[in-house]
């Protein structure tokens, strides 16, 4: 979505960056996150307003920007065309209906051929809360893509797309807030729900879609999020209902095709 566009995917999208935040069923928007149209979320208009004034966009980009993103860009296994890279692609996907897919491998399970309405129903409105702290927060700037011609993006841009990064990144905190959601649904996996989060923010800045100062200011927004939402009782409610769905989810003894692939992208 653009800065004046809500509800859009997000690219976070990152078809992504979301696309790769993309929570629209709309084609995404890669120029910023993408947030559900509907339903409402958690949060409350004071808890809004106090997370907000809580966060703070970072400056940049700033040469500490440049070289910790030279770092992760060029980080050996993370370049284009390794396996790392094509993880980042999928990464761009963020639409609810599809974002809880991501964490297949971590759960043992296929959320993708499973009933799961409550646990997209949960994305999304947690979608709305980030959504909803994030239009208050944003602050544009360049993304490392837009800096250097020696910057090779993991998705196609539209033509004259350039210049559309925001500060935080949206993209990471909905991967942070969808990623304790789900270590709240099965607390016997949450080591390793929580680094899928973690990865997905970084796919982000190996795209060169954001800068790891901004997925770092993204992760800590969707923590802030996470912990005023968990306390509404239609929030517990929910999540009570989704966490049924999963452990019924979880009894499909096989694995999604795609986890062979995130075993290698992801090992040490």
């Amino acid at each position: 979505m653009t800065g004046a566009r809500r509800g859009l995917p997000l690219l976070l999208l990152i078809p992504l960056l979301m696309a790769g935040c993309g929570l629209s069923e709309r084609r995404p928007d890669l120029r910023s996150p993408s947030f559900p149209a509907q339903p409402q979320g958690f949060l409350d208009p004071d808890q809004i307003e106090t997370i907000t004034g809580s966060q703070q966009p970072s400056p940049g980009p700033t040469s500490a920007d440049v070289a910790a993103d030279r770092q992760s860009w060029t980080r050996e296994g993370s370049t284009p065309g390794s396996d790392r890279w094509y993880l980042a692609i999928r990464h761009v996907e963020l639409r609810p209906a599809l974002a809880p897919q991501h964490f297949d491998c971590a759960l043992g399970t296929r959320l993708g051929v499973a009933e799961t309405p409550a646990v997209i129903d949960l994305f999304t409105r947690l979608g709305r809360d980030v959504e909803a702290v994030w239009l208050r927060l944003r602050t544009a700037r360049p993304r490392p893509i837009d800096l250097g011609r020696d910057r090779a993006a993991c998705i196609r841009l539209p033509e004259g797309d350039s210049g559309h990064g925001w500060s935080p990144s949206g993209g990471a905190a909905l991967a942070t807030v969808w990623a304790e959601a789900v270590a709240d649904l099965a607390p016997d996996r949450a080591e390793q729900t929580r680094r899928i989060g973690r990865e997905i923010g970084l796919s982000l800045s190996i795209c060169g879609l954001a800068w790891p100062q901004d997925v770092a200011a993204g992760e800590r927004l969707g923590q802030a999020v996470w912990q005023a939402a968990r306390t509404d009782p239609a929030y517990r409610d929910l999540a009570d209902t989704a966490r049924a769905e999963l452990a019924t989810a979880r009894t499909d003894p096989l694995e999604n095709p795609a986890c062979a692939a995130e075993r290698l992208a992801l090992r040490p």
